[in-house]
């Protein structure tokens, strides 16, 4: 298992505690709703049900309630976050940069490098991302669909050392 120490926890600048975990497959119906909730084209249970299963699931609790997740897939030395939640009522407070720090202080004896794709629209994320030590890499043109058509999709990665 990529994560072996868990759970394992971190806590906020008020003094807040959250834990992270594995993700269990009883939470999944959970943690598809926040998904429904952060993302504007967020994947059908069905999806996200397998993705949970097939790649690395951690999820993050606030006082016993889900507060968010990820899922990280590792292939030969090199890491990619495929999907990165955050309960909206929970952002931009914390949240997001201590649960992605410490996924990174976890992959740094394992990957060479972390990799990500981020809606261009996003400024929130992408402020995280490079707050947290991405740098864009590229761009890929109408990758994500939205409202009116498509959006580029931004790839951002970090070097990673042990």
């Amino acid at each position: 298992m990529l994560f072996s120490n868990l759970p394992a926890q971190f806590s906020l600048a008020d003094g807040r505690v959250l834990q992270i975990e594995a993700v269990p497959e009883n939470a999944a119906v959970q943690l598809h709703r926040l998904e429904l909730a952060a993302h504007s084209h967020p994947m059908s249970e069905t999806l996200f049900r397998d993705n949970l299963a097939r790649y690395h699931a951690l999820g993050i609790k606030l006082d016993d309630h889900w507060a968010g997740f990820s899922l990280i897939s590792m292939v030969v030395g090199e890491a990619e976050l495929l999907d990165y939640v955050v309960d909206p009522k929970l952002q931009g407070q914390g949240v997001g940069r201590g649960f992605l720090e410490w996924i990174v202080e976890q992959l740094s004896p394992v990957a060479e490098r972390f990799y990500l794709e981020v809606r261009a629209s996003n400024e929130a994320a992408i402020a995280l991302y490079e707050a947290t030590g991405f740098a864009e890499m590229g761009m890929r043109p109408n990758y994500y669909p939205a409202k009116k058509g498509r959006e580029d999709a931004i790839l951002m990665a970090m070097e990673l050392f042990s």
